[in-house]
């Protein structure tokens, strides 16, 4: 456990270096909620619509740190040959990946935090109104989107191939989730596919437990199924060097 903290904390460290990467996934969130805040009057607008920008917001922060940061920061450690002398000391590499873990589900908190607090108390957003189905839908969502990041990690022999698989697959899951249109507009068969796509059913239970009510089954099962299918896969094909 002391490995495992002090890796935590030079990990961070090394995160704050690059301003880049954090300021993308805090800021991207909180400019997003601000811009459609000051545009649809969420404290006077009783559409469900509103639930729609917090949540897209907040989604697509974390998306960008589990699909490009992290598999970014772990191709790098592969690339520069870190993983490889620290399979040669007692400190097993599976501990660099935990502290990585950690520190992305800081920042994805972070997040979350600043969407939540900026979203209600200056700009009018209602809390969700299901806290436990909400917690319940972010927690299964970002561990979906870890999962699938962790995949991109597994493969990618670079830092730059991973940040180029990991904005192709951001693309591609933002598309089908539910991210460019709310689902009230969306074409059905888009919003079928997204039940299935960690961002689409994310969205769809976060929106769901923000407007009172208990998140469906179908994206709840399909996120734990991400979760076992893609960490499993993850595990199976990680390479340390």
């Amino acid at each position: 456990m002391h490995v495992l903290r002090k890796l935590f904390v030079v990990e961070l460290k090394l995160l704050l270096r690059e301003p880049a990467a954090w300021l993308l996934v805090l800021m991207l969130p909180l400019v997003l909620v601000t811009m459609f805040g000051l545009t649809a009057n969420p404290r006077t607008n009783t559409n469900p619509i509103v639930t729609y920008f917090p949540a897209m917001a907040l989604s697509l922060g974390v998306a960008q740190l589990a699909l490009t940061v992290l598999p970014s920061a772990l191709a790098n450690c592969r690339e520069n040959g870190i993983l490889r002398r620290m399979a040669s000391t007692p400190v097993h590499p599976s501990k660099l990946l935990g502290a990585q873990l950690a520190v992305s589900l800081l920042m994805a908190l972070a997040a979350l935090a600043m969407v939540l607090v900026v979203g209600s108390l200056v700009l009018g957003f209602p809390l969700p109104k299901e806290p436990l189905g909400f917690a319940l839908a972010f927690l299964l969502g970002t561990g979906a989107l870890f999962a699938v990041g962790l995949c991109v990690a597994a493969v990618a022999p670079s830092g730059r191939v991973a940040s180029g698989i990991g904005a192709g697959v951001f693309f591609l899951s933002i598309v089908f989730g539910g991210v460019f249109m709310p689902a009230e507009v969306s074409p059905k068969f888009m919003i079928a596919i997204g039940s299935y796509l960690p961002i689409g059913a994310s969205m769809q239970a976060m929106r769901a437990s923000w407007a009172g009510q208990w998140p469906e089954t179908l994206p709840l099962v399909a996120m734990a199924g991400l979760i076992v299918v893609f960490g499993a896969v993850a595990a199976r094909t990680f390479r340390w060097e």
